[in-house]
This record gives structure tokens, C-alpha cells and sequence, in this order.
């Protein structure tokens, strides 16, 4: 049975790659995200930063799981939220799953 849903969400780990001295450090990004209609997303234009941001905060509900620097739980706000969406490692990464986990459930179809 299909249930019909309102407003689907979905939570996944994304794998953030962060640039260090001679390489990357990996690291899970547990990020909740909305699962947008296709008409939406069209109205989109991923070549543009203002519009790439716009998409972000239509995707990314929330973050969870987060620490800080001394691996203390923090809460995620929206103003860390924010922060986040503008770090462009996370932007990329975020998106990348975004689009892969979408078209992976279209490709199941």
C-alpha cells in the first residue's frame, strides 16, 4: 500500500569532505530533509548561488547530531542551520545526496 503523505521528509547521514593539510577528512552529516515535488525544484536555478541557497532552505529541514570543536552535543538553531547552508563543502554535499538519493527512488520505479 502507497500512503499519501502531506509533506514527506527523510533523514540520511551525508558524507561531507572537508579539505586538511594534505588531503580530506570525511565526516556524517545527519540532515532531515523535505522530499520536493519536481515542479518545485524546477523553479529552481542551481547555476545561481542566491537560488542554490533558496533550494537549500526548501530541502534541508533540519541537522542532528551535531558537536562542537570538544565533541560536546550541540543543538542545531536556525542560525547554525543557516551558517551551515553557506559552508560550501556542506552546500555541495548536501545537494549531491539530495539528487542521488531522489533519483535513486526514481530509478527504483
Amino acid at each position: 500500500m502507497f500512503k499519501i503523505v502531506d509533506k514527506r521528509t527523510f533523514t540520511h547521514e551525508v558524507k561531507v569532505f572537508t579539505p586538511t593539510d594534505g588531503g580530506f577528512s570525511e565526516d556524517l552529516l545527519k540532515a532531515t530533509f523535505n522530499y520536493v515535488p519536481t515542479d518545485k525544484v524546477a523553479s529552481f536555478d542551481l547555476s545561481r548561488s542566491d537560488d542554490t541557497t533558496s533550494f537549500l532552505r526548501e530541502i534541508v529541514v533540519r541537522f542532528s547530531d551535531l558537536v562542537d570543536e570538544q565533541d560536546q552535543p550541540i543543538a542545531c538553531t536556525d542560525e547554525l542551520r543557516e551558517r551551515l547552508l553557506f559552508v560550501p563543502n556542506v552546500r555541495q554535499a548536501l545537494i549531491t545526496h539530495y539528487f542521488e538519493t531522489v533519483n535513486r527512488i526514481a530509478e527504483g520505479n
